[in-house]
């Protein structure tokens, strides 16, 4: 559990859901769906969590990082009203993929 001593301390901590992600780590249920959230959670590569083949800690490299920084530079240097317009945005989508995550590792009934 890296550095958690139970799974409800490191589902809080990751907000996952603690009953799915208790289940996932007891292997009462596969990870096939959550499993990219707790590889980027632990950083630790999806394909290991998966299958166990090669090192863990080879992380994979960060999508988009130079990319997010250059736009988020441009908005720095934006007029107020486009930075609102484009906060409103982020928090949007940032919501949405939230939400998505939540339904993704909550419990199926």
């Amino acid at each position: 559990m890296r550095g958690f001593d139970t799974a409800k301390a490191a589902a809080a901590r990751h907000g996952f859901n603690y009953t799915t992600y208790s289940q996932h780590e007891r292997g009462a249920v596969g990870i096939t769906r959550a499993a990219k959230h707790y590889a980027k959670a632990y950083k630790v590569r999806e394909a290991w969590l998966l299958t166990g083949e090669g090192s863990a800690e080879e992380a994979a490299p960060t999508e988009g990082s130079a990319e997010l920084r250059e736009a988020f530079a441009r908005v720095a240097a934006a007029p107020p009203e486009v930075q609102e317009i484009v906060l409103s945005y982020v928090e949007l989508v940032l919501n949405n993929f939230e939400k998505s995550r939540k339904i993704a590792t909550a419990p199926l009934s």
